[in-house]
């Protein structure tokens, strides 16, 4: 029951009420300024692998404190570390937060988290989730747009991969 609840959680907190039809697909990352909500510059794509260990912090009240670390190579970013905190809620699987993604030379870009997880076999969980970025350090001072992110992970173990897909926008 534990690794049951455990991977629940796991789903929940990695996924979003907000995520595209096809994480990967053209259309899904090229929503133009609507997604992007751009503040100068132009869109530029954004592609990447991702692989991460997600655990529960504290749990209570019908959902999950959860934090996951991760590490990828991702452009714009080069190879990146990944620290995201959010709640995912039991019985529902959705999940909110806030997550740092800091690139190889030390700039960072800071997000705000949606996701939503499914288990389709078990013990494998599918999570999709929305990286809306709010703004950074260095040349990501100014950046706004959006990640994608579709990974698949064990609920027994924590550990996930996936690709991600989206735009940012420098705003230079």
């Amino acid at each position: 029951m534990r690794y049951l609840v455990f991977g629940l959680c796991v789903i929940a907190a990695a996924c979003a009420s907000e995520f595209p039809g096809a994480p990967t697909s053209p259309s899904a990352v090229s929503s133009g300024a609507a997604a992007t909500q751009a503040k100068g510059g132009s869109a530029l794509p954004f592609s990447g692998t991702l692989q991460a260990t997600e655990f529960v912090v504290s749990s209570g009240g019908g959902g999950d404190d959860r934090h996951l670390d991760g590490t990828g190579n991702a452009t714009h970013l080069g190879r990146f570390t990944l620290s995201a905190d959010f709640t995912v809620i039991n019985l529902t699987g959705n999940a909110t937060g806030t997550a740092t993604w800091t690139a190889a030379n030390g700039d960072a870009l800071f997000v705000s988290v949606v996701g939503h997880g499914d288990i389709f076999v078990f013990p494998t969980v599918t999570i999709m989730e929305t990286h809306t970025i709010t703004g950074g350090t260095g040349r990501f001072a100014d950046a706004s747009g959006k990640i994608f992110i579709s990974r698949s992970g064990s609920i027994l173990t924590g550990v996930t991969s996936g690709s991600l897909s989206g735009e940012i926008n420098l705003g230079h």
